[in-house]
C-alpha cells in the first residue's frame, strides 16, 4: 500500500516537472535547446507510467482486500464482531467502496487539472511576446500546481484511510468463529397403508389347514312327524 502511494506521488511529480519544463520552452520565437525539451519529455513520459502504476496497484490491492473481507462476511460469525469494527456487514462494504473510489476519483483529477490546465495556458499565450510567456506560464504552473497537490493529496490521503480501516476489519473478521449451517428440520412423511388387492398364498394355506382340522359338519337330525 505505502509504496504504490508513494510510486503515484513520485510519478505525479515527475510528469508535472516534465510537462512544465515543456511548457516554458515552447514558445516559438525562443525555443528552449533540444536537450532541455528532450530531458522534459522523458520526465513526462516515465513520471505519467509510475503515476499510472501506482495507481493500478492501489486499485487492484483495495479490490482483493474487499473481495476477501467480503468473503468473511459470508463465513464468520459477523454477530460476535465488536462494535467498533468498520465493515460488518455487505452495505457497510458497499459505502466504504463508494469512498475510496471518490478519493481514487480525486487523486486522478489531480493531475489531469494540471495537464489540460497548463496545455490551455501554453496554447494561448503562445501569440505573446517570450517574456509575457514565461511570466504567464510560471505563473500558471505555480497555480495549477498547488491545486493540483492539494487535490491528488486529499484522494490519497482519503484512500489510504480507507484501505487501512478495510484491513483491520479483515483482521478482526478473521479472527472470529466459523458460522453454523442451519439445520432445516423437514417433516417426515407418513405412510400410507397399503390395501392388498390379492391375499398372500401363506395366509390362504393357513385357513385351509384351520378348515381340516375342524372337520365336517355334523349332520341335522330329522324331525319326528307324528300322524
Amino acid at each position: 500500500m505505502r509504496r504504490f502511494i508513494a510510486l503515484t506521488l513520485f510519478g505525479g511529480l515527475a510528469a508535472l516537472a516534465g510537462h512544465a519544463v515543456i511548457s516554458l520552452g515552447l514558445h516559438p520565437e525562443r525555443l528552449a535547446p533540444a536537450v532541455v525539451l528532450l530531458q522534459g519529455c522523458a520526465a513526462l513520459v516515465v513520471g505519467s507510467a509510475l503515476f499510472a502504476t501506482g495507481m493500478l496497484g492501489l486499485a487492484d490491492g483495495f479490490e482483493k482486500l474487499t473481495g476477501r473481507v467480503g468473503e468473511l462476511l459470508g463465513q464468520k460469525e459477523v454477530s460476535r464482531a465488536a462494535d467498533g469494527i468498520v465493515v460488518s456487514d455487505h452495505s457497510g462494504l458497499a459505502q466504504i467502496d463508494q469512498q475510496f473510489w471518490r478519493g481514487y476519483g480525486r487523486a486522478g483529477i489531480g493531475l489531469g487539472v494540471f495537464m489540460t490546465g497548463l496545455l490551455g495556458l501554453t496554447a494561448a499565450l503562445a501569440r505573446t511576446s517570450p517574456s509575457l510567456f514565461t511570466v504567464g506560464v510560471g505563473a500558471g504552473i505555480t497555480v495549477l500546481f498547488i491545486l493540483s497537490a492539494t487535490l491528488s493529496a486529499k484522494g490519497l490521503r482519503h484512500v489510504r484511510s480507507v484501505h487501512v480501516d478495510v484491513d483491520a476489519s479483515a483482521r478482526h473478521l478473521s479472527r472470529l468463529p466459523e458460522r453454523r449451517p442451519v439445520e432445516v428440520h423437514r417433516p417426515r412423511k407418513r405412510r400410507t397403508p397399503r390395501v392388498a388387492l390379492f391375499p398372500r398364498q401363506g395366509t390362504t394355506d393357513r385357513r385351509r389347514g384351520l378348515d381340516r382340522k375342524a372337520g365336517p359338519n355334523p349332520p341335522r337330525r330329522a324331525l319326528e312327524s307324528t300322524g
